[in-house]
């Protein structure tokens, strides 16, 4: 069975579409992004899951290396896009220094289309209400206009922009359903409220 490179991150959730700048300056890392530059485009995979106190999350994204600069310091800013959720085991060494996890996916229940479309519209109205008066509402509208029309695309734009822990979306990401996931979200907006400014992702 194949092996992805294992990226574990703190505070680090992925969810399928979701852009994520990331700055590589550990050894075994910089290791990582040059064995994946060893491969053709469509191929430079790996898989990322949340980092905790005692271990890592059992379920992670898979992610997408879609830019690379690579700095005079051996450094490198990479630039990669959140795909798929999939299952985090048989993590161990494996050729380098970094780890390794089999390549089993893990896909999000998906329903009826209706069913779907109507959780994301009550989310996305929900959200609204949950950003009011603290993110430019112009600003807000042209971001959801620009989300592609799939429910589970919409959901990643709520999961990313809640302000909530780690531990809080990693349940998101672990939901059974995308209708779960997004009343899920729902569930979390009405337990806290935003603070500050609203940066939109």
């Amino acid at each position: 069975m194949n092996r992805l490179p294992l990226f574990p991150l703190p505070e680090t959730v992925v969810f399928p579409g979701l852009m994520i700048p990331l700055f590589i300056f550990e050894e075994r890392y910089k290791q990582m992004v040059k064995d994946l530059l060893a491969r053709d485009e469509g191929e430079r995979r790996l898989v990322v899951t949340l980092a905790e106190e005692g271990g890592i999350r059992e379920v992670g994204g898979y992610v997408d290396l879609l830019a690379v600069q690579e700095n005079p310091d051996g450094t490198f800013n990479i630039v990669c896009r959140g795909g798929e959720r999939c299952r985090v085991e048989g993590a161990g060494a494996f050729d380098t220094s970094y780890q390794t996890t089999l390549d089993i996916p893990h896909p999000l229940e998906r329903s009826d289309q209706g069913s779907e479309a109507v959780a994301a519209w009550d989310a996305m109205d929900a959200f609204r209400k949950y950003v009011a008066g603290k993110s430019d509402p112009q600003a807000l509208e042209e971001a959801i206009a620009n989300l592609p029309d799939d429910p589970l695309y919409q959901a990643s734009f709520l999961c990313v922009n809640l302000h909530v822990t780690p531990a809080d979306k990693q349940a998101l990401l672990e939901a059974p359903s995308l209708v779960a996931r997004l009343e899920l979200a729902q569930t979390l907006m009405r337990q806290g409220s935003i603070s500050g400014s609203s940066a939109l992702a």
